[in-house]
């Protein structure tokens, strides 16, 4: 590594981004960008643009975007998202605004380049994986974009023999790793994640609930806090209003069918994954399933993974040491130990890359 160098890691990932930077800095923080509703909002905040934590902190007041809400600009095609041409460029600003302010949190040092490594979903089309360059060429020197269960893996030193499931908000990607990058064939992205389990949880409870007041967001910090999937007998008793009075209420049920609508499709799609595999390779990989991203802290979905491969001969399913950081590290690892030259050419000639 050149001391004269600022190298980043990001995760970018469709609710939260985690970024690491070789100066030690470290950063999470919601993957959304709040512009003031009037000029009323915008005299209260004194700024043109609000992220992190002061975006729930003044929500009401903002008009919040979410770039990648649903795999919109990351995985999903503009058409498949139901979006017009004002609202694309919208996401796509914030995009942009939310990277370039990712970077200044990591405090680089003036005057020297920045070269980074990206994680997108692992068969993000051509056309997905520019828009993410677009939004880093103003923050970055350099940039390469790769697949996010690369970066885990890499991360992690497990490059051969793994097959890293990435639970994200947006996406669930499934990529085999051989010690080599991967091809597009190999891997699966399935458009649904953590977003799904809110979503289905929300209408649990207003089923289960008509009176009770919550939102979405109310309905993903339960998730975080609780969410479970086995069948173990645990509770998950939460105080919320109806017409404003508070009162207990027990979740549980209507929070683990939320959370359990996933595990199906992983199981489905780890499935997908094995048939393609070489059969001397199939055993290897399914003794070796690594459990990245928010989703995989779910409580007792390693074991239902591992039940659900009973028909394939079973399999051994473990969790990343820590899966805030994991992607973003695995990509500043990588961006570090990419040749000098490598940076320097790609600088020279004005170039950011997509990994093949």
């Amino acid at each position: 590594m050149d001391q004269g160098i600022n190298y980043i890691g990001v995760d970018f990932g469709t609710f939260k981004t985690s970024a690491a930077c070789s100066n030690g800095r470290r950063e999470m923080l919601p993957t959304a960008v709040g512009w003031p509703k009037d000029h009323v909002a915008r005299t209260m905040l004194g700024r043109d643009v609000i992220f992190g934590k002061e975006i729930q902190d003044f929500r009401l007041a903002l008009n919040v975007v979410r770039p990648f809400e649903r795999g919109v600009l990351k995985y999903v095609e503009q058409s498949e998202a139901d979006m017009d041409g004002t609202k694309s460029d919208a996401h796509k600003e914030a995009a942009k605004l939310m990277l370039e302010h990712v970077v200044s949190q990591m405090r680089p040092t003036a005057d020297q380049p920045i070269y980074g490594v990206i994680g997108a979903p692992s068969r993000a089309s051509i056309k997905n994986k520019q828009v993410l360059l677009d939004a880093a060429k103003d923050a970055f020197d350099a940039v390469v974009i790769v697949s996010e269960p690369f970066t885990i893996a890499y991360g992690m030193n497990q490059l051969n023999d793994t097959l890293v499931v990435d639970i994200g908000a947006g996406t669930i990607d499934l990529c085999p790793m051989f010690g080599t990058y991967p091809t597009e064939e190999d891997q699966v992205t399935l458009s649904l994640g953590g977003d799904m389990v809110d979503e289905a949880f929300l209408n649990n409870m207003h089923e289960a609930y008509p009176e009770v007041q919550i939102t979405a967001n109310m309905a993903r910090e339960i998730k975080e806090k609780f969410g479970f999937v086995h069948d173990l007998n645990e509770k998950a008793i939460v105080t919320l209003t109806a017409k404003g009075r508070p009162k207990q209420y027990d979740v549980t049920q209507p929070l683990k069918d939320a959370c359990n609508t996933i595990v199906q499709p992983i199981v489905e799609g780890l499935y997908e994954v094995i048939a393609k595999l070489d059969p001397e390779y199939q055993r290897r990989m399914l003794n070796n399933i690594l459990l990245g991203g928010g989703g995989s802290q779910l409580r007792g979905l390693d074991n239902l993974i591992e039940q659900g491969l009973k028909e394939l001969g079973g399999g051994k399913v473990t969790k990343v040491y820590d899966s805030v950081f994991a992607g973003a590290s695995g990509a500043l690892k990588l961006a570090m130990n990419m040749p000098l030259e490598y940076w320097q050419t790609m600088r020279k000639r004005d170039q950011i890359r997509i990994a093949a």
